[in-house]
């Protein structure tokens, strides 16, 4: 017999506003579109928003790349709750990015023609890559601008910039817009590329800005990123954009994205999926010709970890009295139906979402303190042979502890 689910259409609550959002008067969760199993993404809005309203803004990021016209306008056109619709075009795909996984990219043909962008900013193709966002609902558009290489730094940012302010000047000086970079993690940690980014930020009259960096392989599958240079990077860019009074959005950053928010970024995107979560390099996997692959690992984001870990250790951990729960819409359903990838992915979006609107209001930075040293303690109040190991063990709190004293 199957147990009926528990989940319910969420309350309706008004969610707050795009120029509320814009201005960065609220912590802000951007749901990044998975390729699959996002069906039920716009009920999780909802619930979203009923339940951290108005402490919590929330907006969806729908990338290009890997999905249909079709499909992407049938997912806005859902997700008409979120006041933040953002149409990424993902130009660190196009035809004269120097990103190295460009070529792996498989663009659906139907935007050949935007990666084909010119040399030079030329008035039609911006102007056909700032409609198209809109005409596919997009609320806020990104700049017609991609990757920014870290060969020759400062003349790449200059030709970046020479795109982001055609794309001004197409939608105008009243109008919304992100400016829209994609660098590698080496602008973060190298003293010269830091300086040109941060002094572009400063010096610029852009309010938006929607930057992504594309990080070393993360040693654990739905890990978290710990090193500390980087870290380091994150916090100067935030902290910086706050003195600045400059938006900061984090796309594809994961929980990285929540501790940099915290520190100063108005928000960040994550999705359901480990390449929504982190935009890094990927270890190759291979096997052997005509073997099957291994299943899926069962895995569950544990609040009190501030990790993903195997759903068997969650349950067993759960059993300890000093754990806490987070019970959202999903686990709930986990609960009743059993594990499934598409519920944990959507609990994992409840509980970052609950994670993001506990920072509203002031000291942000040491309310993210206590959530890391109430997963540390947890971990150390457990025997030895009961704390968690191997990819259950979340080796990122102490560089992140670090990151906040």
């Amino acid at each position: 017999m199957t147990t009926a689910p528990t989940t319910t259409a969420p309350a309706a609550v008004a969610a707050v506003g795009l120029d509320t959002v814009l201005a960065g008067d609220v912590p802000t969760l951007l749901v990044h579109k998975s390729y699959q199993a996002a069906k039920r993404v716009p009920e999780a809005l909802g619930f979203m928003n009923a339940m951290h309203a108005p402490d919590l803004g929330i907006g969806v990021v729908v990338p290009l790349h890997n999905h249909k016209r079709t499909a992407v306008e049938q997912f806005v056109e859902r997700c008409q709750l979120a006041p933040v619709i953002i149409v990424d075009p993902e130009l660190h795909y196009a035809s004269t990015s120097a990103w190295e996984a460009r070529a792996d990219g498989n663009v659906n043909d139907d935007w050949i023609d935007l990666m084909d962008d010119p040399q030079k900013p030329k008035p039609k193709w911006v102007g056909h890559t700032m409609d198209l966002q809109y005409d596919m609902g997009a609320t806020v558009a990104l700049s017609a601008s991609g990757w920014v290489d870290a060969v020759d730094g400062t003349k790449s940012m200059a030709r970046a910039m020479s795109f982001v302010a055609e794309s001004r000047a197409h939608v105008g000086t009243t109008t919304p817009m992100m400016v829209n970079l994609t660098f590698d993690w080496r602008w973060l940690v190298d003293d010269a590329l830091r300086a040109t980014l941060l002094q572009e930020i400063v010096e610029s009259n852009e309010p938006l800005w929607y930057l992504r960096f594309y990080w070393p392989e993360i040693p654990v599958r739905y890990g978290q990123l710990a090193d500390a240079a980087i870290l380091a990077g994150y916090r100067e860019l935030a902290g910086l954009c706050a003195l600045e009074d400059k938006q900061l959005f984090l796309p594809n950053s994961g929980l990285t994205g929540w501790v940099a928010s915290s520190l100063g970024a108005a928000g960040f995107s994550t999705g359901q999926a480990w390449p929504e979560q982190a935009f890094a390099r990927q270890r190759i996997m291979g096997g052997r010709k005509g073997q099957r692959p291994p299943p899926r690992i069962p895995r569950y984001f544990d609040s009190q970890l501030l990790h993903t870990i195997e759903y068997s250790e969650f349950e067993r951990l759960s059993g300890f009295a000093t754990h806490a729960e987070l019970t959202t819409p999903y686990s709930l359903e986990i609960d009743a139906e059993g594990h499934s990838h598409e519920l944990g992915g959507l609990h994992y979006l409840m509980a970052v979402a609950a994670l993001q609107a506990k920072l509203k209001g002031r000291r942000p930075e040491a309310k993210s303190a206590r959530e890391i040293a109430g997963a540390s303690g947890f971990i150390e109040g457990l025997r030895r042979a009961d704390q968690p190991a191997g990819l259950n063990n979340p080796l990122h709190l102490a560089a992140w502890a670090e990151l906040l004293r």
